[in-house]
């Protein structure tokens, strides 16, 4: 009878599932492993744990997410906001469609906030050439300046939007508005606002309060100022938050920068420069860095060469500016602080004389506040030198956080959240790594939904990028291969190296009969994929970790415009002193995981999203190539299962240009 009794109660949760579905899930049908996908996100925000959902593409992970958050809330009208956190924009826009899906398909309105950066946000940025084109940093303390009326103006729509700091009749109007219509995009929210003479910024930020859906970047809930500053203030309590945390594969980098910074030689020269044209006195303190950083310089190069950090002390630097400036550690910081408020005036006085409304001693400043305030083994301080964008040597300072959980702990104070990724394949690392409680944590990984005819994945054995082995010789044979594949892809490719000397290198010695492209440091995403559909057979060069590898699709009308992606040499982080003290720092921390943790799995997940650009669609088809033979040795078990089976290893060029013409038929 008992027995009975529980599978009596076992049916009825099942449908209770069932009818939650039908009600909140927009579409006809599924895709393979979405309702998987769906359950267990449900489960985990029912539940307030932390899950790990390494769910491919095509799977539908934004949808099953929003799908299974609305689930829970209907089942338990206690569970809070849930905060979808994105790295790029499109993906911010795909939550918003899917959102607008959900109202018109199952009649559900879902009221969302959807931010986008401040700057862009801001109608004074379109308004005005001076503030579009400065910095994100400098933005900010324009902002903050030109409330504050410090410019001898304030700005005229975050007046309209408050009244005596509360939101004024017309800004509440606006806010019941877009409540009634649903969600809005960005773009749509703003033309709403700029009609009624708003700042669509700070109503995004009120309606945060009502909001069932907040979606933006990753800095909503990692940075505390920002999230005082947008949770905080719309009443909202950090441990009532539902999180979900796409592309989470890239999370341990992120946070990690986050509480990173550089400075270059270049701004403390020009603002040496502000100094002198404004007449004013920074005590020697410019000068004094200048010339210390020049020596570095000169020393690095010889020792080191370009684009290598050095690791240095921080004591060092400090130790070095006091006996240059004679002064003590303590005067130091004084000098640095007044600094940091005369870059401020510099700002006002340059917005008054109708110029941009920066100032590089003010960054100086809070560079050299952060190298002294930063404190213990998590923080690693370095020199680099490198060629400007002058084609001049030059140098800079670095502070690079070794301990993403600083950030990402947060994620532990929340109810719960949902990381996912297609590759997040190694989830003991994303729960070490961030500082995750193990004991809240469930994990689920979703084989790929496209059939695996669709793609054929090769290792050429012949060659690799192995330091040991790096010669002229190799890099020709590799530049032979490349030319022999290249001839036998009937479309689009994507070449990917591990690193843009490398790529150059190669590339000089390949023959190109296609239209090709190469990313370079300021490479714009739009600019690729224009090329893409230009040329309906070309070759687009790029970087593992760079900008066209990671979060962008190559496709057109959700089809894939690649044929093949070759991936030239396994993509393992730089050999530098900076990567050998986040080693050290991991192996304290994690004792034999360590050369895993920072080198294996960065390397993994390098490869698997470059080779994510290519089948984006059931109907895609291709070819992955890793030109590297210690792929099929020890790191091939670093490899998901399917990719293992699928993996064939070639001897000769010969065989894998026989495979891909047996492939393409």
């Amino acid at each position: 009878m008992t027995d009975g009794l529980e599978l009596n109660v076992k049916e009825e949760k099942l449908v209770d599932f069932e009818e939650l579905l039908k009600k909140f899930f927009p579409y006809a049908s599924f895709r393979p492993f979405q309702r998987d996908a769906i359950k267990f996100s449900f489960d985990v925000i029912k539940n307030g744990k932390v899950g790990l959902l390494s769910s491919p593409c095509g799977t539908g992970k934004s949808i099953s997410v929003l799908t299974a958050y609305l689930m829970a809330k209907e089942a338990d009208p206690s569970i809070n906001k849930l905060l979808a956190l994105t790295r790029t924009k499109n993906q911010l826009e795909i939550y918003c469609r899917e959102l607008k899906n959900i109202k018109t398909q199952r009649n559900v309105n879902v009221v969302a906030s959807v931010f986008k950066s401040k700057k862009e946000m801001c109608p004074h940025s379109l308004e005005d050439r001076r503030i579009r084109d400065i910095g994100y940093r400098d933005f900010l303390y324009y902002c903050k300046s030109l409330k504050e009326g410090l410019f001898g103006t304030s700005c005229k729509y975050y007046d309209r939007t408050y009244s005596e700091r509360k939101p004024s009749l017309k800004t509440s109007e606006v806010i019941t508005k877009i409540k009634k219509i649903g969600p809005l995009l960005p773009e749509e929210l703003y033309q709403v606002c700029r009609r009624e003479g708003l700042c669509p910024y700070e109503v995004t930020k009120i309606l945060t309060r009502y909001a069932d859906v907040v979606i933006g970047n990753y800095n909503y809930v990692l940075v505390e100022a920002i999230r005082g500053s947008v949770l905080g203030k719309a009443g909202i309590k950090t441990k009532a938050v539902n999180c979900i945390f796409d592309e989470a594969h890239s999370l341990p980098y992120y946070a990690a920068e986050i509480l990173s910074d550089e400075l270059s030689a270049t701004s403390v020269r020009r603002a040496i420069g502000e100094v002198e044209d404004f007449r004013l006195d920074d005590f020697g303190f410019l000068k004094a860095l200048h010339k210390i950083m020049n020596s570095l310089r000169k020393r690095i190069y010889r020792n080191y060469g370009l684009n290598s950090e050095h690791i240095i002390e921080k004591n060092g630097l400090i130790k070095t500016l006091t006996r240059e400036l004679d002064a003590t550690d303590e005067k130091l910081l004084e000098i640095v602080s007044e600094l940091s408020d005369i870059g401020e005036t510099i700002r006002q006085r340059r917005t008054e004389m109708g110029r941009n409304p920066i100032s590089y001693l003010s960054r100086v400043a809070s560079f050299f506040l952060n190298w002294t305030k930063f404190e213990g083994a998590s923080y690693a301080r370095y020199v680099k030198v490198e060629v400007d964008r002058g084609k001049r040597i030059s140098v800079r300072l670095g502070i690079r956080c070794l301990n993403p959980a600083l950030a990402a702990n947060v994620i532990n104070e929340l109810h719960s959240a949902i990381l996912m990724s297609g590759t997040l394949w190694h989830t003991d690392y994303y729960i070490d790594v961030l500082g995750i409680e193990r004991k809240r944590c469930e994990t689920m990984e979703l084989p790929t939904p496209f059939p695996s005819k669709n793609r054929l994945i090769l290792v050429d054995k012949t060659v690799t990028t192995k330091f040991e082995e790096r010669s002229e010789e190799q890099w020709r044979n590799m530049a032979e291969h490349l030319t022999k594949i290249l001839e036998h892809i009937n479309g689009r490719t994507a070449v990917y190296f591990p690193s843009y000397d490398i790529m150059q290198t190669i590339a000089k010695l390949t023959k190109f009969n296609e239209p090709k492209t190469a990313e370079e440091r300021n490479t714009k995403i739009l600019d690729v994929l224009q090329f893409l559909k230009r040329h309906e057979k070309c070759v687009v060069l790029g970087v593992s970790r760079g900008k066209i590898s990671e979060g962008v699709d190559m496709t057109e009308e959700g089809k894939s415009m690649l044929s093949a992606v070759v991936i030239v040499g396994l993509p393992y982080p730089k050999k530098t002193e900076l990567q050998e003290a986040l080693y050290a720092y991991f192996k304290k921390r994690f004792g034999e995981k360590a050369i895993e943790y920072a080198n294996g799995i960065p390397c993994l997940n390098a490869l698997a999203q470059s080779a994510g650009r290519l089948i984006r669609s059931p109907e895609d088809k291709g070819v992955i190539l890793i030109m590297d033979g210690r792929a099929s040795g020890p790191f091939k078990w670093r490899l998901p299962r399917e990719w293992r089976e699928e993996m064939e290893s070639c001897l000769s060029i010969g065989q894998i240009v026989q495979k891909v013409a047996d492939f393409y038929g």
